[in-house]
């Protein structure tokens, strides 16, 4: 609710009247969306029709489509898609750590430095995690393991 990125790209896409009823509403992350192959083909076709309707082109207006989407009950109903579910942070199958960079995430008690494992509010290993980088310590972690992981698969092309 509090994003002035997300604003700006819904007033621009639709203007002030058309969204002011969900302003307030947190942000949903267009980048962690999952479903069944033909509720996510339905959905993209949605986030096609609606770059088609409002011709915007600001860097990240399809965050502002996908609120849009969600927030106006535009895809309720559409074919393929049975219910649309929000989890909120750190409770589900995707971890979207974007919105934990006011301090680290080990100071915010989800990521285990000694295991270097992403925590669920509820202290469950987080199964997916989205913007991992936005924390440097875990950006850290995941460059090393990344550096490992093709230095062993280089050795074993030898």
């Amino acid at each position: 609710g509090e994003s002035s990125y997300n604003r700006n790209w819904l007033t621009k896409a639709y203007g002030l009247d058309a969204i002011s009823s969900f302003l307030k509403e947190p942000v949903i992350c267009s980048g962690s969306t999952m479903g069944e192959q033909v509720a996510i083909g339905t959905y993209l076709r949605a986030m096609v029709a609606e770059f088609d309707e409002t011709k915007c082109k600001m860097k990240g207006c399809d965050q502002g489509f996908h609120n849009y989407l969600l927030y106006s009950h535009k895809l309720d109903g559409a074919a393929g898609i049975r219910s649309v579910k929000v989890h909120a942070q750190g409770d589900g199958i995707i971890n979207n750590l974007g919105v934990m960079r006011t301090k680290p995430l080990s100071e915010w008690g989800i990521f285990d430095v000694d295991r270097k494992e992403v925590l669920n509010w509820d202290k469950s290993v987080s199964p997916v995690v989205h913007q991992f980088d936005r924390d440097n310590e875990l950006n850290n972690v995941i460059k090393e393991r990344k550096r490992q992981m093709a230095k062993k698969w280089k050795e074993q092309r030898q």
